[in-house]
């Protein structure tokens, strides 16, 4: 899930975010820096400097309360698995997607094309090897990407 600060905003108003998009409760002390990705519009001027940030949550796909006007579906792709596919050691994956106004994850094939960020190598890869270090205790070391 993603969320933009809004004039003035610090950090911990913008992680609001969280709860209106999947009904995900974050305190600041939950959050692990990931690093920094600036992102530039192609077609028009959109120009973002992106802080990407790490919660570890555990509840299952169906504990998770969706926006209906903002979030079509979460899925859950074991790491490993997702890194595969965006390093492009995977054409497709299979996780499970809760939609929305499902009540019940159902089994699906994940390709990179699905993700707003549809694109081996780059900002998801870097992302998700930060990630593997969250869930394995660690403390990653930021990216920037450029």
């Amino acid at each position: 899930m993603g969320g933009h600060l809004r004039a003035g905003e610090t950090l911990a108003q913008a992680i609001r975010e969280a709860d209106e998009e999947i009904g995900l409760d974050v305190a600041l002390e939950d959050l692990t820096r990931l690093g920094r990705r600036f992102a530039r519009g192609v077609a028009r001027a959109d120009n973002e400097v992106q802080e990407v940030f790490a919660v570890r949550s555990d509840l299952p796909l169906d504990a998770y309360r969706l926006h209906p006007d903002e979030v079509e579906a979460v899925v859950a792709v074991p790491l490993a698995d997702a890194l595969a596919l965006f390093e492009g050691r995977a054409a497709e994956v299979a996780g499970h997607e809760l939609g929305r106004g499902s009540s019940t994850p159902a089994a699906v094939r994940v390709t990179v094309a699905g993700f707003a960020a549809g694109e081996v190598g780059g900002y998801a890869e870097h992302a998700l090897r930060g990630l593997l270090e969250v869930v394995s205790g660690g403390v990653p070391a930021p990216f920037e990407l450029r």
